[in-house]
């Protein structure tokens, strides 16, 4: 492990529970798109995310998946936090951008291409079916861009398209991950790169669920 990194995160997720705790929750959920349930001392939020709910209970920040009870890992409940601090009551651009297009984008690039796009272009330039099947069974809509695009909801107010392109005579297979322009108001780069990385996670863990290695 990556202790100085862990601190960072660590880090990162307390200043992020210090901000929400000082802000109005009921109005923080409502913008985000999240439900708001208040209790003795604290509540809970519920927040969609792909097709599950996440829980995180207040003041303590006890983080869990609805449906099972599964702990959510530390670099998803920043996104969560960051999410909830950071989304703006406006409308989606509905206008698709890269990530080289984010500010700072360009520079970033060839890690998130590594990190994001490179793993599920390696799983599923050959599976097209596979990768469909996966993305819809995660909440995903079909979408008309390239040979297969499918928009999934990350958060209520975060879709995420992906774009693929069978190879054809005269060009490799490729894939994008696109973002809606209004993500840049949410979120900082390096948490479009992380949230980018986790949509990875979550349909390739899924496609080896579902149809192993």
């Amino acid at each position: 492990m990556d202790y100085s990194r862990d601190k960072e995160y660590r880090k990162a997720l307390e200043l992020a529970q210090v901000l929400l705790l000082q802000s109005d929750l009921k109005e923080r959920c409502r913008i985000a798109g999240a439900e708001w349930q208040p209790s003795d001392g604290g509540g809970t939020i519920y927040l969609l995310s792909f097709k599950t709910t996440c829980q995180v209970t207040i003041p303590h920040f006890q983080f869990s998946l609805k449906e099972s009870g599964e702990n959510i890992n530390l670099s998803n409940q920043i996104l969560i936090l960051h999410y909830l601090n950071g989304v703006k009551d406006i409308p989606l651009a509905n206008r698709l951008i890269s990530f080289k297009e984010i500010p700072s984008g360009e520079f970033y690039y060839p890690a998130f291409a590594r990190r994001s796009i490179e793993p599920l272009l390696k799983t599923f330039s050959a599976k097209p079916q596979a990768f469909k099947s996966i993305a819809e069974g995660l909440g995903g809509q079909p979408v008309n861009i390239g040979d297969t695009g499918i928009k999934i909801s990350v958060f209520p107010r975060v879709p995420v398209t992906l774009v693929l392109w069978f190879a054809d005579d005269e060009f490799p297979p490729d894939l994008q991950i696109l973002f809606d322009a209004c993500i840049t108001e949410f979120f900082s780069t390096e948490d479009i790169a992380v949230l980018g990385q986790e949509v990875m996670i979550k349909i390739i863990k899924s496609y080896f669920s579902s149809f192993g290695k």
